[in-house]
């Protein structure tokens, strides 16, 4: 198993490229209006409910408009896993 392990990074580099850097900038980026648009949903999305029904209530939001572009939510329980393991 180590051997295998040790021929698949064997190709990996760490070197901080153009690419690493521009990607690691975006994901902070990501993170950072993530991070806004949390504590402003919860401090201004129905802040008179329940903790626990705000949440709910923003789960069941999230899951209609993960919805909305293809009428589906396959993506939302695709699972490479769970799927092999259904087809034999």
């Amino acid at each position: 198993m180590w051997k295998k392990f040790k021929e698949n990074i064997k190709g990996i580099s760490l070197r901080w490229d153009k690419g690493f850097v521009r990607n690691l900038i975006v994901v902070i980026g990501v993170v950072f209006v993530w991070r806004g648009m949390w504590n402003l949903i919860d401090e201004y999305f129905f802040p008179e409910m329940s903790y626990a029904w705000n949440n709910i209530i923003s789960i069941l939001l999230g899951i209609l408009i993960l919805y909305l572009p293809d009428s589906s939510v396959h993506e939302l329980g695709e699972n490479e896993l769970f799927e092999n393991k259904r087809r034999k």
